[in-house]
């Protein structure tokens, strides 16, 4: 019974327990098909997070998006993204690079 009661809990406050700051400048906005729950923003932002070249994530469920604020002087590609979203069990509707120096060279390949 414990178990039930602490499930029901965790399933109850999620929103608490997922506090997450806002970017302000964020190099890279993210279109993500799917997200409808805290649950998902967590698992997207865990997933984000795990990439070397990631600083900060921020979620918006509503807005179904996620910005990202990359290390300096680092890039991040389209693939990568794209391979990270998808792993997570969501699609990539959009990737919008607010930051220039963000988006590698064509010719560069940071997978």
């Amino acid at each position: 019974m414990p178990v039930v009661l602490g499930l029901l809990f965790a399933l109850s406050a999620p929103q608490q327990a997922f506090a997450q700051k806002k970017i302000d400048n964020p190099d890279i906005t993210v279109g993500v098909d799917g997200m409808v729950c805290p649950f998902c923003a967590y698992g997207v932002t865990k997933k984000l997070e795990r990439i070397e070249e990631v600083e900060a994530v921020y979620v918006s469920i509503g807005n179904g998006t996620a910005d990202l604020k990359l290390k300096d002087g680092l890039t991040l590609s389209e693939t990568k993204i794209k391979k990270v979203i998808d792993e997570a069990g969501y699609e990539v509707r959009s990737i919008e690079y607010h930051n220039k120096a963000a988006k590698p060279k064509e010719t560069e390949t940071s997978d």
